[in-house]
Order: structure tokens, then C-alpha cells, then sequence
């Protein structure tokens, strides 16, 4: 059966971004310094090694995310670390939008779906047929959790405060719980958090 597992990367104080120019609660910030040790790393690319598929929103396609990972693959051809790079490229990725169409100019395996966002995540888990992983953005993962179509909730906690920004959750999940499935702390200084749906 297919699952879909939202993975978030977080601050201390809750916020998956910062609204403060100062701040530095991202321990990575997806450039060439991976300050990971590599316990994490090999966790990070664990999830890629077991999806069958990505559900990202359109602005994070249109902001560049699968053009940067390519790149990414491209300049660490042989490296371990960086296999979930390569893995970006060669799995299903489908996109949320609510207007947008395919873009037939685009090379890989993207599929532009339509529809209300149950419907949407319906026709990508029945395609990739095996686990589906999110990583947002922001609105998106809100929808997701919203809709209660999150089986697998996993939070990295960095070792930061945003001090003001975006969040994902809000009074709409107030009486939702899930239940702990998993809690590990990394050397450098990242708390993965995994919370499944009860």
C-alpha cells in the first residue's frame, strides 16, 4: 500500500522558514557545505532509496528543485552521500497545481496533476504504486495535513530558532493526534522526529 510521507525541515521554535535576515536555524541550506554528519546523511537518503515517488508543489518546480538536484547528481557522480541526488532524477515527480499544465519540454518523468488535492494524491500514490514522499513547500504541506492524507509525518529538527517565519501547522489540527513512531537524535545537532498518522 501506498503511503505518503511529508518530510519537513524545522527550527527549534516550529517554523520551516525565517522572516528574520539574521537568522541561521537551518543547519543546511541545500548548498555545497553539508554540515550532515554521516548518520543523518544516510538516513536522508534511506527515504529516497525506499520511495517510489515525489509530490512536490508547482512553485518549488518553478523555483528550481529538480534543475538543482540534477546538478547536484551531475558534480558527485560516485559519492554515496549524494545517491538521494540521483534518486531525485530518476523518480516519478508530480506536481500540485491548480492551473498549470504538463510542461512536454521538461526531460524526466514529471506529471502536472489537476483536481482537488485528495483527488490529486490518490492518482500519484496509484501511480508510483509505493511509499510517496512530500517536501513541501509551506502551503502545500498545510493542505496535506489539513486533508489528513499524511500517513507519515517526519520532522527535522534543527538546532536553530527562526524567531518568526512560516508554519505548516495551525488551529485546524488542534484535535488531531499521531502516534511516536520513531525519535533519533544525529551528531550534528538534528533531531529526526516521525510521527504516523493514528
Amino acid at each position: 500500500m501506498s503511503r505518503l510521507i511529508l518530510q519537513m525541515q524545522t527550527s527549534i521554535d516550529g517554523y520551516v522558514d525565517s522572516s528574520v535576515p539574521t537568522s541561521r536555524w537551518q543547519l543546511w541550506t541545500w548548498g555545497p557545505d553539508w554540515p550532515w554528519t554521516p548518520d543523518l546523511r544516510a538516513f536522508f537518503n534511506s527515504v529516497f532509496t525506499h520511495a517510489s515517488g515525489i509530490l512536490l508543489s508547482r512553485p518549488m518546480i518553478d523555483e528550481g528543485y529538480l534543475d538543482h538536484w540534477q546538478d547536484v547528481a551531475q558534480q558527485h557522480p560516485d559519492e554515496a552521500d549524494y545517491d538521494f541526488a540521483r534518486r531525485i532524477g530518476e523518480l516519478p515527480t508530480f506536481v500540485v497545481s491548480r492551473t498549470r499544465r504538463p510542461d512536454r519540454d521538461r526531460p524526466g518523468d514529471v506529471t502536472v496533476l489537476n483536481g482537488s488535492l485528495p483527488d490529486i494524491v490518490e492518482r500519484a500514490q496509484k501511480e508510483a504504486q509505493g511509499d510517496l514522499v512530500c517536501f513541501g513547500g509551506a502551503g502545500l504541506a498545510t493542505s496535506l495535513l489539513r486533508h489528513d492524507l499524511v500517513d507519515e509525518l517526519q520532522l527535522f529538527i534543527n538546532p536553530g530558532f527562526a524567531g518568526s517565519g512560516t508554519r505548516i501547522f495551525d488551529s485546524s489540527l488542534a484535535r488531531r493526534r499521531y502516534g511516536v513512531a520513531g525519535t533519533t537524535a544525529y551528531r550534528c545537532g538534528i533531531v529526526v522526529t516521525r510521527w504516523v498518522r493514528s
